[in-house]
C-alpha cells in the first residue's frame, strides 16, 4: 500500500502556518540585523549532508552562502529597517502584513504588502534521518513506515512550503519621509529542518528553514 499523505485541508494549513511564522520572523531579524543563518537550509547538518545547500539570488546576483548574503546587506551602511503594517492573520492565497520595531539611525522601510504560501512537495525527504521501518514496528500497510511515521506525514510535518512576499522598500532615516521607494517581490521555497523536529529538540531552532531565496525590487 503507497504510503499516506496529508489531506489537502492539513497541507493548506501547514503551508499557511509555515510561511506566517517565517515571514513573522525572519523580516524581524532582517530589521534588527540579528543572525539570519537559523532561517535557512544551512543550518541543518542533516539537509547539508543531503546536498541540500540555499539558492540565494538577489536581484539577479547569487551569493553563495548566507555570510555573503549578510555582507550584501551590511555594505547599505547603517542599520536597515523593515517595516510593516499590522493587518489581520494570513489565510493561504491571502494577503497579510507583519509589524516590526521602528530605527533610531539610517533606515529601509520595508511595507510587506502580501504573501502567499501553498503546500509544494507533501511527502519532502531529503536529508530525512534514517528510518526505524525496518524494524519490527514497520507497517506494510502504511508505506513502510512505523505509526510515529505515518502520523508525522498525515500532520503536514514532512510538507515544503512556497512563499511569495511583495512589498515596497523605503529608504531614509527613522521618524522622516523616505527618500526612495522600489516595489520588491521575494520568493522562498521552505522544506522542514530536521533537526528542529526530532525528540528534545534545541528550543529555538526553526522547523522550516530555506532553500531558494529570489528578491528582486521592480
Amino acid at each position: 500500500m503507497a504510503a499516506p499523505l496529508p489531506s489537502m485541508e492539513t497541507r493548506a494549513r501547514v503551508a499557511s502556518e509555515a510561511a506566517q511564522s517565517f515571514v513573522d520572523h525572519y523580516y524581524d531579524a532582517l530589521n534588527r540585523r540579528h543572525n539570519l543563518a537559523p532561517f535557512y537550509a544551512s543550518t541543518s547538518n542533516r539537509l547539508t549532508a543531503a546536498g541540500v545547500k540555499p539558492d540565494i539570488s538577489i536581484n539577479g546576483n547569487l551569493c553563495e552562502t548566507v555570510a555573503d548574503y549578510e555582507t550584501l546587506l551590511n555594505k547599505q551602511g547603517s542599520p536597515v529597517h523593515w517595516y510593516v503594517l499590522p493587518t489581520p492573520p494570513v489565510t493561504l492565497g491571502r494577503s497579510s502584513s507583519l509589524v516590526c520595531c521602528k530605527s533610531q539611525r539610517l533606515t529601509c522601510i520595508n511595507d510587506i504588502h502580501s504573501f502567499d504560501a501553498h503546500a509544494v512537495n507533501p511527502h519532502y525527504t531529503a536529508g530525512l534521518p534514517s528510518s526505524s521501518s525496518s524494524s519490527s514496528s514497520a507497517d506494510p500497510a502504511g508505506g513502510g513506515m512505523n505509526r510515529a511515521e505515518r502520523k508525522a506525514v498525515e500532520a503536514g510535518d514532512r510538507v515544503s512550503v512556497a512563499v511569495q512576499v511583495s512589498g515596497t522598500v523605503r529608504y531614509g532615516k527613522a521618524g522622516e519621509e523616505a527618500t526612495t521607494e522600489r516595489a520588491f517581490t521575494e520568493a522562498w521555497l521552505l522544506v522542514p529542518h530536521w533537526e528542529a523536529w526530532a525528540r528534545n529538540a534545541p528550543r529555538g531552532l526553526r522547523r522550516w528553514v530555506a532553500v531558494s531565496q529570489n528578491f528582486r525590487t521592480l
